[in-house]
């Protein structure tokens, strides 16, 4: 037992030290968290073993906590606070698929160890396909869970990591307009890029500042063309804002100011760039950078809190989508061994027995 207690230690330092690694080198990559959350798991597994060696009973007393009560807690917790979070926003916001995210996957997170108990029926001859289901349901329920709290805890960390010096461009992303009018939202990143953008010439830079929208349905201009007019009304000078008012979504901010760049003489043929967007979208628009090779760092603006939980899991959503390969294969790999264990349970006893 001891053997393998240091070997869960050395394997969470193991990957510590490579989650370390990669956030210095290229922090922009989303796996990272969950890297870092696998190291942080190890040595967690690895102190609880350690104690139970030295202290039986408070390791099983802690142990109880952390795997038996800790969890369905934090699902009724957080259930509960997104079914709030909805009603508080749909109260400001008004009733859309926008807003109806959160309540949904609240009442998914209340209703999901209900349907695992009852799939399961511990207790009871439960069907083995039935088992087998609950089990995946379970399986792939703490897939989606492990991948939240790595995104969430390295999106926090992201955001805290130190903002180089230098920046040749300030983009700020585009997000909606009211009609032709900047919204609450837009408004913070753009106070934030302006303030991004002073800080460069306080520092001796002379960067330009590119706005970066397109026309949406609902809007009279361009989302580009009234954040330019923001910025210019704050003293930003109208010959330091360049404006990309073709994009739709964030791939297309970041293609489309790229190619309008690459047109600019007093541009660097691959600038340095400080990403302005808001602080729930910030590390999928890190991802992003990194995608299109661009030499950027992405800082976020604050938002009000009431938005953050529906906006964040839109973004977790987006970045499960983008990595739906990956995604795919584990989940296969789990049904696939669920169903071997489902067909090995039918199999008549003597056949199993054979050598």
């Amino acid at each position: 037992m001891s053997g393998f207690v240091h070997l869960l230690l050395a394997a969470g330092i193991v990957l510590a030290v490579i989650g370390a690694v990669r956030v210095v080198r290229e922090p922009r990559r989303v796996s990272t968290g969950l890297v870092l959350f696998a190291a942080l798991g190890l040595i967690a597994l690895w102190a609880v073993l350690a104690l139970l060696e030295r202290n039986t009973l408070v390791a099983i007393e802690i142990g109880v906590a952390l795997l038996v009560l800790l969890p369905p807690l934090s699902l009724l917790a957080a259930g509960l606070g997104l079914v709030a979070n909805g009603v508080v926003l749909t109260r400001r916001e008004g009733l859309r698929i926008a807003t109806a995210v959160a309540p949904l996957a609240g009442i998914g997170l209340l209703l999901f160890p209900l349907a695992a108990w009852i799939l399961l029926d511990p207790g009871g001859r439960t069907p083995a396909w039935r088992t087998g289901l609950g089990v995946a349901l379970v399986l792939i329920g703490m897939l989606l869970l492990v991948q939240l709290l790595a995104f969430t805890g390295y999106a926090v960390l992201y955001a805290r990591l130190p903002q180089r010096p230098g920046a040749d461009v300030v983009m700020v992303l585009g997000c909606g307009l009211a009609g032709g009018q900047v919204t609450p939202l837009l408004a913070s990143r753009l106070d934030r890029a302006r303030a991004a953008y002073e800080t460069e010439l306080a520092a001796g830079g002379d960067p330009i500042l590119v706005t970066s929208g397109g026309q949406g349905p609902g809007e009279s201009v361009a989302e580009a063309d009234a954040m330019a007019d923001y910025l210019e009304a704050a003293g930003v000078p109208a010959a330091k804002i360049v404006r990309e008012n073709r994009s739709r979504n964030t791939e297309q901010n970041l293609r489309f100011t790229t190619e309008l760049l690459r047109e600019r003489a007093e541009v660097a043929e691959n600038p340095r760039m400080t990403v302005v967007t808001s602080d729930f979208h910030v590390m999928r628009s890190a991802e992003l950078t990194r995608r299109f090779g661009l030499d950027a760092q992405v800082v976020g603006a604050r938002t009000a809190r009431y938005f953050v939980p529906a906006a964040f899991l839109r973004e977790f959503v987006a970045v499960l989508v983008s990595h739906r390969r990956a995604n795919l294969v584990v989940a296969g790999v789990l049904l696939t061994l669920v169903a071997a264990l489902a067909v090995y349970s039918y199999l008549p006893v003597g056949l199993v027995d054979q050598d």
